[in-house]
């Protein structure tokens, strides 16, 4: 395959940061190998949802071979709470493409359950509760006086705290 990949902490988990270049065909034996297929057996997407992963910038199409079914997977699209089907399967990179994933085998028994896709566009502002556990995958933000880059773990312990966007960012929050 030819994509990067770097891995990096996401309370109590390994999340995979992947950069695939547009053009970019990822075959069904492809599929199996890399972070988009996790089953030990070799099952594609199992009929539960046990893998996360979330796409921050590009463009990627995903088809079912065997039912046509096509998926546009573009920045800000999840997989949580979404069950594919088994099946065999093809990913054409459309555009360079930059998500996360974090396939069950690195979630370390993190109830799936206890993950959350989290956005915030460019510009908008919340305020993050104190117990607030957030992974900023991708994107800039400014909290306080200092600017956090993703990826990178943040853990709101003394009390709400604002965040502001300088960037998209794209991220989860855990339970």
């Amino acid at each position: 395959m030819n994509y990067e990949q770097k891995p990096v902490r996401a309370f109590g988990t390994i999340a995979l940061l992947l950069d695939i270049p547009a053009g970019t065909l990822l075959d069904d034996a492809d599929v199996r190998k890399g972070c988009f297929v996790v089953q030990p057996d070799g099952t594609y997407n199992e009929t539960q949802d046990k893998f996360v992963w979330m796409v921050f910038s590009g463009h990627m199409r995903h088809t079912h071979l065997d039912t046509g079914d096509v998926t546009e997977r573009q920045a800000g699209y999840c997989s949580l709470g979404i069950y594919d089907k088994p099946g065999v399967t093809r990913v054409d990179v459309i555009e360079n493409t930059k998500m996360m994933c974090i396939p069950p085998q690195l979630r370390n028994s993190v109830p799936l359950g206890d993950i959350a896709p989290w956005r915030l566009s460019a510009g908008e502002s919340v305020v993050l509760p104190k117990g607030t556990k957030l992974f900023i995958a991708s994107g800039t933000a400014q909290i306080g006086n200092v600017q956090i880059a993703g990826p990178r773990q943040i853990s709101v312990t003394s009390g709400d705290r604002n965040i502001e966007a300088l960037s998209a960012i794209y991220g989860l929050t855990f339970a």
